[in-house]
């Protein structure tokens, strides 16, 4: 797992998700998330914001 993946995930766990979801977009577009990272991330994302 990357640096970045890392961060965001506990960032997702501490709820703080104020766009985030746009940061990983970036972050997947500059290659520091590979696509597997950004679906894990991006499904609890979901699952936070449906909390």
């Amino acid at each position: 797992m990357t640096t970045v993946y890392n961060l965001c995930k506990l960032l997702i766990d501490r709820g703080r998700t104020d766009g985030l979801q746009e940061k990983m977009d970036v972050y997947l577009a500059a290659d520091r998330l590979t696509p597997e990272e950004y679906s894990a991330l991006s499904k609890m994302l979901t699952a936070e914001a449906a909390e």
